[in-house]
Order: structure tokens, then sequence, then C-alpha cells
């Protein structure tokens, strides 16, 4: 069976470098990830990763809607 790759070198981060902490929503300001998100991405598989992403273009549609 041939091993995939790590999920770090298939699904780039989301972080855009705009690190700060929304207090209402608890989402950065620039992934829209939370602190706990934020953690857990190093150990996410490719799966975890993608279904992340999903969540977050959610929150970004939410929030530019209000």
């Amino acid at each position: 069976m041939i091993d995939d790759p790590p999920p770090s070198s298939c699904t780039p981060s989301p972080c855009t470098k705009v690190c700060s902490i929304d207090r209402h929503t608890g989402w950065c300001l620039g992934c829209f990830r939370t602190g706990e998100e934020i953690g857990a991405w190093p150990m996410l598989d490719t799966a975890g990763r993608r279904a992340l992403l999903d969540r977050l273009a959610e929150r970004r549609r939410r929030a530019a809607a209000s």
C-alpha cells in the first residue's frame, strides 16, 4: 500500500497572517478559525482539513452577509 503524503503537503493552511480573534464570534479575523481550530490544524488529516475549510467558507459568507 502506498502511503498518503502528509496533510501539510496536500492542504495549505488557511492562515492569512492576520491573527486577531474577534471577541464576539471567537473567530480569527483573518482565517475565520477558532483558537482551538488553529491549534488542531497540524494534527488534522486531509479529510479533516477539507471539512474545516468548508466550515470556514460558510463563516466567511455569513460574515459578509452581516
